[in-house]
């Protein structure tokens, strides 16, 4: 399969404009269906698709082109679907209320349900697992995190791993610092400012090789979460559009091969293996 990119030039940023103001004018969920969806589309023919951008190797931004495995499995579903792809970005803890207010038809964008989210969204089936993974400097000899001493522990702003943190670690976490994204945190841990950082698993190996950073994993995943797609709450149509878009490139291989580029290995949430 080839790997679709887009560039990212301004009219992107126009487009979003017009699209939600066409929302305001029409009121906002009257949506028309296009392709082989029986869901609530913004614009006939056309998925706009969201994601941060800042989690690589899902979402990331390399020359000036949008790319990651999320970008990819987002493309494939739009083209199982009839519909052309249209991808935006915005920072993660910003993207349910872009759906919210018809900026977006989905979220892909590694985002685990939680019932938080679950009263601000409806999600698909998950389309991949993985675990909640605590990193640290490679002399830290880190086999607990809930071992460390009063640790300074960072982590993506309005992510599940910080409601773990800010819940579970209120007993043995010294502080939590929020970043806008993890490869922000790691490359802090990597310089000494933090003690550690919580992150997904995948992300976290792939941004230490990529950066050459000396950091490790400490002990085994905390917990395993399998994210889903979001779109707004009461588009069940196009929830049942999105699933069955993801079981069919999950049938014909395409899936597969969008992991095996990015991990080396099927990481779909029926192959947790």
């Amino acid at each position: 399969m080839t790997r679709a990119r887009r560039a990212l030039p301004a009219l992107v940023a126009a487009s979003a404009l017009a699209l939600a103001a066409c929302g305001e004018q029409d009121g906002g969920s009257d949506a028309a269906g296009g392709g082989e969806v029986s869901g609530e589309l913004i614009e006939d023919g056309t998925l706009v698709v969201a994601m941060s951008g800042e989690f690589q190797p899902f979402s990331y931004v390399e020359g000036n082109e949008l790319t990651g495995f999320d970008y990819d499995i987002g493309a494939a579903v739009a083209e199982e679907l009839g519909l052309e792809m249209q991808a935006e970005t915005a920072a993660f803890a910003s993207l349910i209320g872009g759906v919210q207010a018809n900026r977006y038809d989905v979220l892909i964008a590694s985002m685990t349900p939680t019932e938080e989210r679950d009263e601000a969204v409806d999600f698909t089936d998950g389309y991949y697992s993985s675990g909640a993974q605590a990193f640290v400097p490679a002399d830290a000899e880190c086999t607990d995190v809930s071992e460390l001493d009063d640790p300074t522990i960072g982590v993506a702003t309005g992510t599940t791993y910080q409601a773990y943190l800010e819940e579970e670690g209120a007993d043995w976490v010294g502080e939590i610092r929020s970043f806008d994204s993890d490869v922000v945190a790691l490359r802090d841990l990597g310089t000494g400012r933090l003690d550690a950082v919580m992150t997904d698993r995948l992300v976290g190996l792939h941004q230490i090789e990529e950066a050459g950073l000396d950091v490790v994993e400490c002990g085994d995943p905390l917990y395993t979460e399998s994210p889903a797609f979001a779109v707004k709450e009461g588009n069940s149509g196009l929830v049942n559009d999105l699933d069955g878009a993801l079981d069919a490139i999950i049938e014909d291989g395409t899936y597969a091969e969008i992991s095996e580029t990015y991990f080396g290995q099927d990481i779909s949430a029926d192959d947790e293996g």
